[in-house]
């Protein structure tokens, strides 16, 4: 057996729009790839490959997504995908010049069983903005390796070769005991996770099923129902029962979450817009504005799709 006929390590891209998922995906693989549709599917299917080392790696370039909710067939693909193991490492990327909003896409990931790392993209944007990003602290609260990235600087992809070799050496998972902190404040969420299988469901943690069942997530619902004992399956149609809004509940604790891990990691000019007199706000009055306009914004018209809600709070509200 010669050394490029070993396994091929399959790393799946992921990442919300315009995170420069198909950018490193062309980077990675130049010529080397092949597009089509995923199976039954009207979606496009990107899938290539590298050679380093002798080693053969296989690109993944997962429909790009805002969030891993079951709101559009792009998101049930792709968390499909990486629930089902298909992946030996999931490499999530993030807009550095828009950290907060873009690192939902990272809480929504928090509690899936595969290894995986963190690229912040467009750290040259950033950087242009006036913003200075520590990965290293970053990477000690996320547990998961975090790299600094410009995905259109094809000479210096280095960073990215030794997160993946970390990656599939050590298997690290991304630590998920902060979220969960937040989550158990929310009413309901607790009762909800006893009730799910303790082993989860595949690569979904019981915290991650249990996130997804607050939201109303119809596919994941009927999964775990299945599961359950009849008994178990009507305690936890009771709980659900009296959950209201769950996707604004979860969403509040996954910002709540995000804005945790990056104080003190994130230095330099606001990411925040200032509209009209929000410029003469207190730091602390503009802290609560911001809540009262993201909560606006996620609760506002809620027949809205997750996507459409981020769309409709980065465009017309502070950003997300």
């Amino acid at each position: 057996m010669t050394e490029t006929q070993r396994k091929e390590p399959v790393i799946a891209l992921l990442g919300q729009p315009n995170s420069g998922k198909s950018t490193l995906f062309n980077g990675l693989t130049g010529l080397k790839q092949h597009v089509g549709n995923w199976p039954g599917k009207t979606v496009e299917q990107k899938e290539g490959y590298f050679v380093r080392s002798n080693q053969r790696y296989t690109v993944v370039d997962l429909p790009g997504t805002y969030s891993l909710s079951a709101n559009s067939e792009e998101e049930i693909i792709t968390r499909d995908y990486i629930a089902e193991g298909n992946a030996d490492a999931v490499c999530i990327l993030a807009d550095a010049s828009q950290l907060e909003r873009s690192l939902f896409m990272l809480a929504d990931f928090a509690g899936i069983r595969t290894p995986a790392f963190l690229l912040l993209n467009m750290m040259d944007v950033a950087k242009d903005q006036g913003k200075t990003i520590d990965p290293q602290r970053l990477e000690k609260k996320l547990g998961i390796p975090v790299v600094a990235f410009s995905a259109t600087d094809v000479r210096h992809y280095d960073g990215f070769y030794r997160a993946l070799d970390r990656v599939l050496r050590d298997r690290p998972l991304l630590d998920t005991w902060d979220l969960e902190q937040e989550y158990q404040k929310k009413e309901g969420f607790t009762g909800i996770k006893e009730l799910m299988p303790q082993t989860g469901m595949g690569q979904y943690s019981d915290f991650w099923l249990a996130a997804k069942l607050m939201e109303g997530d119809i596919p994941v619902t009927a999964r775990v129902k299945d599961l359950l004992k009849p008994e178990d399956r009507r305690a936890l149609e009771q709980q659900l029962s009296q959950i209201k809004n769950g996707a604004l509940l979860t969403g509040e604790c996954k910002f709540a979450w995000i804005d945790r891990l990056l104080k003190g990691a994130v230095q330099g000019e606001s990411a925040l817009h200032h509209w009209g007199n929000l410029t003469a706000l207190r730091p602390a009055d503009a802290m609560e504005n911001r809540w009262r306009w993201r909560s606006f914004c996620w609760g506002w018209w809620p027949p809205l799709s997750l996507p459409c809600r981020l769309w409709w709070a980065e465009v017309f509200c502070l950003p997300c």
